[in-house]
């Protein structure tokens, strides 16, 4: 089951939905025969303007713009569809990548079971912060949503504004920056942006203005689980009326959640929450340590192969097994395995070359011609297969020379030594 197919899980195109801010990515067009309305903050024309402004995004993207029939905040969203008379009145909402953004969580949860009918479906892909430019900044607490919903918080604060580019990070792939990753990215490979004295400026500036601008920002910043435990302290609190009906992990930059209008009360506070509540809280430390470096070590060494300590033979060389034919049995089967060392070895060093040049070569085009998507897409798909077969030789590498060094070490090795010093030398004279 690919992206898509995860988010629409429980949409079908004869229900009546609304895809909140789509842009150049809906999820359910109506030129697919979905029944749905798309809401944004801006009108078509203002859209058009900025994709055509922005060089990553095609020509044939910028066609999958639809028509805005909901326009305004989505905070806001009940009141926006009030005024058409349609409350109470959908099965369904989508939500991809917008969520994180809005300034006041709480207050958009409660006009959105509002607008679905009981029982209604809010679908929605959130970016992980394991996995994006969040990757340096912590979970948000209740405590801030809270603070937003009491304060009837209509954008970001400065706060937010500045949290989200002081520690901004990237993914440094062989020279090239990602703001959006993987997850078990390697840590080290992993920076943030040296830009906060510039922020901070713009802090102080802002700070003494009256007359601030509206400033987009990640306000909010999740993992799973810790999305979760807010979602259903907020029910528990009797705030909003979701249900979490499934929560999707996944290895990139999001994660998936289904959310339902509860149509019984009891449902918001399970007897149980008191240990499911513990174990979210468990989770959440689980999940930050995913990024951390003594985290990411520690889980390369356990992927090692266990090599075995060597032992410890007290009996005498007398009383080994035959000896003569153990040297040359063992100088072929190291030598094989150098041998095969080395070759994985030069096929890693040239996959490596290989991807920097598929990289490089596809970041000049979507730089030069935004139109080259499909190669774009081919040359992504190549990039991941060759990336998986470096894992793969990487991984042997590392196995192989586990095992010449446990031959090394081995009592068999150590006592053939003078063995094979004797036949290195007749080798010599002959």
């Amino acid at each position: 089951m690919d992206r898509r197919d995860v988010i629409l899980k429980y949409i079908t195109k004869e229900k009546q939905g609304i895809e909140i801010g789509p842009f150049h990515s809906p999820l359910t067009p109506k030129r697919d025969g979905y029944n749905c309305l798309v809401m944004d903050v801006f009108d078509l024309a203002t859209l058009k303007k900025m994709a055509k402004e922005n060089v990553g995004i095609s020509d044939e993207q910028c066609e999958l713009l639809e028509d805005v029939d909901l326009l305004g905040s989505s905070t806001h969203i009940d009141k926006v569809v009030e005024q058409h008379g349609k409350l109470g009145q959908f099965d369904y909402l989508v939500s991809s990548h917008n969520f994180e953004h809005l300034p006041n969580p709480i207050r958009f949860l409660q006009g959105c079971a509002k607008v679905l009918k009981p029982g209604g479906m809010l679908s929605m892909a959130i970016p992980d912060r394991r996995a994006c430019y969040d990757y340096f900044r912590s979970a948000t607490p209740l405590s801030a949503w809270l603070e937003a919903y009491f304060a009837d918080r209509n954008q970001p604060t400065l706060t937010q504004n500045f949290d989200e580019k002081w520690v901004r990070a990237s993914y440094d792939h062989h020279g090239v920056p990602y703001g959006s990753f993987f997850r078990g990215a390697p840590p080290t490979a992993v920076t943030p942006a040296m830009t906060f004295e510039r922020h901070f400026k713009e802090w102080e500036a802002n700070a003494a203005s009256n007359d601030r601008e509206y400033e987009d920002a990640h306000c909010s910043v999740f993992t799973p689980s810790s999305f979760e435990l807010l979602v259903r302290d907020c029910a528990y609190l009797g705030l909003i009326d979701f249900e979490i009906v499934e929560m999707s992990d996944s290895p990139g930059v999001d994660f998936f959640a289904h959310l339902r209008v509860a149509t019984d009360p009891a449902a918001l506070r399970p007897a149980d929450y008191e240990t499911l509540r513990n174990e979210l809280l468990h989770r959440i430390l689980d999940e930050a340590a995913e990024t951390s470096t003594q985290g990411a070590t520690a889980r390369q060494k356990a992927a090692q192969p266990d090599v075995p300590p060597p032992q410890v033979e007290p009996a005498p060389v007398a009383a080994q097994a035959p000896l003569p034919p153990l040297p040359s049995a063992l100088d072929s089967t190291l030598e094989q395995l150098r041998d095969i060392a080395a070759r994985s070895a030069q096929r890693l060093e040239d996959i490596n070359q290989a991807l920097a040049q598929q990289l490089g070569d596809q970041h000049g085009q979507a730089a030069a011609l935004a139109a080259a998507h499909e190669e774009r897409q081919r040359l992504s798909d190549e990039r991941q297969r060759l990336s998986d077969e470096r894992q793969r030789l990487n991984d042997d590498v590392h196995r192989l020379n586990a095992t010449v060094l446990a031959m090394q070490m081995s009592t068999s090795w150590k006592i053939t030594a003078p063995l094979r010093r004797m036949m290195n030398a007749v080798r010599r004279m002959a």
